[in-house]
């Protein structure tokens, strides 16, 4: 088991992650702890808000991501932080959390007395929210992640341009051209 040592990230910080990440995967205590306690809080924020506050499936999500990165931890390049490659792995799971409970839903449906709001109006809002997640999963991975961090992260440009290592300039002109595809691919839908 290779030790690797938690200081600051010093320049190259994202191949330090890797290296932490790797360890991690190997069993080394204080790279779990670091995973843990430095990097799952990141995640977990990003689920609670796209999960509105569901704890139960916050803890579920964050559980199943955290496996799935560090069994995937030597697909880790470090192009970019761990925290956002393991957002986009949150990012798939959350998909397919609202794809499940959208069928379920659906199921339920089928079962109870109809309330003050229609059934189809409730079908209806959650077919329009998975086709946002849709949508969104066929944009390129740069466009996804600023406009997730713009509209629901709710970050500044400057703080995505850190993020994503960008200039301010540059983020900007990767929001409007993500907003642009993103509205294609919601006209392609409709059209």
């Amino acid at each position: 088991m290779v030790a690797v040592p938690l200081t600051a990230s010093e320049p190259g910080g994202a191949a330090s992650e890797a290296q932490r990440l790797a360890a991690a995967a190997n069993g080394d205590d204080d790279a779990v702890r670091w995973l843990l306690d430095e990097v799952a809080p990141v995640v977990h924020g990003f689920l609670y808000a796209r999960l509105g506050g569901d704890a139960s499936a916050v803890d579920d999500l964050l559980q199943e991501t955290v496996i799935e990165a560090v069994r995937g931890a030597g697909s880790f390049r470090g192009d970019a932080q761990l925290s956002t490659w393991m957002c986009a792995i949150a990012r798939r799971r959350v998909a397919r959390h609202y794809e499940s409970e959208r069928r379920d839903e659906v199921r339920r449906a089928n079962l109870r007395v109809a309330s003050e709001e229609s059934l189809d109006e409730v079908l209806e809002r959650a077919e329009r929210r998975d086709e946002v997640v849709r949508a969104l999963g066929r944009l390129p991975v740069l466009h996804r992640q600023v406009l997730v961090l713009k509209y629901l992260d709710d970050l500044a440009v400057e703080e995505i341009a850190r993020e994503v290592g960008r200039t301010r300039v540059q983020v900007q002109s990767l929001l409007q051209r993500a907003r642009e595809g993103l509205r294609r691919e919601l006209g392609a839908t409709h059209g």
